[in-house]
Order: C-alpha cells, then structure tokens, then sequence
C-alpha cells in the first residue's frame, strides 16, 4: 500500500507537464503583409489576414471578428497608411501590441511616382507627396521585412527565435531565386511600350528594367473622365505602345474604350497586390512570377 504523502508527490508528477510559450498571434492587414510573416513563422503558426480576397485595400470596413482578432494579437503587420486607410483608427483604438509599418522598415527603399512618364498619373502624387506606396513590388524590399519580422517574433518567443532567423533566410534565398527568374522571363520584352490601368508599377518597373508609358486613370480611386480618356487616346495613337493592361477590383469598360480602333492588344488583368490570390507564404512569389506571365504573354500575342 502507498503511503498518502507518496501518493501526492506521484499524482502531482504524473498530473504536472512543463509550461509551453505559445507562439505570437500575428495580425495582417493584407495579403503582401501576411505573406511576408507566413514565411517567418512557418510551420508554427498561420498569420491572421484581415482584408478578405478580393476586397479592395484601399477601402475596408473589419468585421467585429476582425476587430477582435486586432484587440488579441500580439505583433501586427501592416504596408502602411497610404495602401491601408482604414487600419490607422484601429491601430490607434484597438491595439496594445507591437506593430511593423513595411513602409518605415530601415533599409528599405522607397522611390517617388514617375511624373516624366507619357500618362503621368499627377494628382495621385500630389494626393500622397509623390511617394509612392507599392513597395513590395521591388523585391529587394522583401529581405529587410523579413529580417525585422523575424527579430520581432524572437524578442516574443525567444525559444522559437533561431527558427525565426532560418526560416527569414531561406525565404529570402528563394525570393532571389524568384527575382531571377522573372528578370529571364522579362527580359525579352523589356523594350515593349506597356500601359497600366493606374501607376502601382513603379517599383517593378526599376527592379525589372520595363518600359511603361504610363497609365489609363490618374489614381485607382479616380475613375477616368472623357476629357482623359481623350487624351489618352491621342497620346497612345502617336505612341509605341503594344499592350494595355486592366487591373483585377478595377473597371474594364474604360481599357476597352481607350483601346478600341487602336493597334494594341488587351492583356489580363493584373493583380499587384495578390489580392485575388490563394494567401500564403507563397502569395508574395506568385505576384511577381504572375506579373511577369501576363506581361510576356500580351506582348507575345499568346
């Protein structure tokens, strides 16, 4: 028979397991950002993504879940102030926990709207002083978020920190590959006049050395008016251009008016910032790799 006081001491080893940190919960605003913190964490979590696909994220409104899940998280991601609007009174009224604004990542590069272009969007840069907001659209912005999210979630969960800092270079290692990649891809259509629905290519015209003549509507939120598309018009007739492209969430009517009657083709719809893309960890790869098909095969007529 076993004595009590032998009892306690058993049951209360058999009862006792060691105490698990759980892994932060992280919050994103959109699909570039969790993305980004997907790739970070791995397999130890899947990152919260608050806009819904498809959605513009531009213009959001949280759901109260979403609202909750901000209140509850314990790192949040987001691009930043001009790309996200309706996450500054959130931020500001729902969340205690550290937040990464990508735009004020140390080493990140940042490069103004291109006002010498043939279809310059000008009061978009006005709107926003001539910044232009698309940064992950220049993937050498993907190495110093990865960084600064990885040091993030170690200071948080320090027992997971050398998997953070693993899991942060070989993500970067395989967006150099995926650079790579679509330099070749691009490469032979580099000289080609392309013309964009609006300017949120900026980045990924200097990363990948393409020649945009510039842009249908003066800003995403700015519906092109007659007088533009006039003008448009006469500028893309006296022009070298071959491929005019819509943009998913964007209308399609204005493309096929400034097109009709002229010699260029209508590509697919492009999607910059993934948002009708599978999120994940490999979203981020997929708009470059996306871009880069959808460009070469409106050039080539296929």
């Amino acid at each position: 028979m076993i004595a009590p006081r032998l009892c306690a001491v058993i049951c209360a080893v058999l009862l006792w397991t060691p105490a698990v940190a759980e892994v932060p919960r992280v919050v994103a605003d959109t699909p570039v950002a969790q993305s980004l913190a997907a790739m970070v964490m791995g397999d130890l979590a899947v990152p919260d993504l608050l806009l819904d696909r498809g959605a513009d994220p531009h213009d959001f409104q949280l759901r109260p879940s979403q609202a909750r899940s901000l209140a509850n998280a314990d790192l949040v991601v987001w691009t930043s102030p001009s790309l996200s609007p309706w996450m500054v009174r959130p931020l500001d009224s729902l969340v205690t926990a550290p937040v990464i604004a990508l735009e004020d990542v140390d080493g990140v590069r940042r490069q103004r709207f291109d006002m010498s272009s043939l279809l310059a969007g000008g009061n978009l840069a006005d709107e926003i002083g001539g910044y232009d907001p698309h940064l992950w659209l220049d993937p050498r912005n993907a190495a110093p978020w990865l960084r600064e999210i990885a040091a993030r979630l170690a200071a948080l969960d320090p027992e997971n920190a050398d998997r953070y800092a693993a899991n942060a270079g070989a993500a970067i290692e395989e967006i150099d590959a995926i650079t790579a990649d679509v330099a070749a891809t691009l490469a032979p259509v580099r000289g080609a006049g392309l013309v964009m629905y609006h300017d949120a290519f900026g980045y990924f015209v200097t990363a990948f050395g393409l020649n945009v003549l510039g842009t249908v509507t003066m800003g995403d939120a700015v519906a092109p008016g007659v007088a533009r598309i006039s003008a448009v018009r006469a500028a893309l007739a006296a022009s070298d251009a071959v491929c005019l492209f819509p943009e998913v969430n964007q209308p399609r009517a204005p493309v096929e008016i400034v097109a009709e009657g002229l010699p260029l083709r209508i590509g697919a719809g492009l999607d910059p910032a993934g948002t009708m893309l599978e999120p994940g960890a490999g979203l981020y790869g997929e708009i470059l790799r996306g871009l880069a098909r959808q460009i070469v095969a409106c050039v080539n007529g296929s």
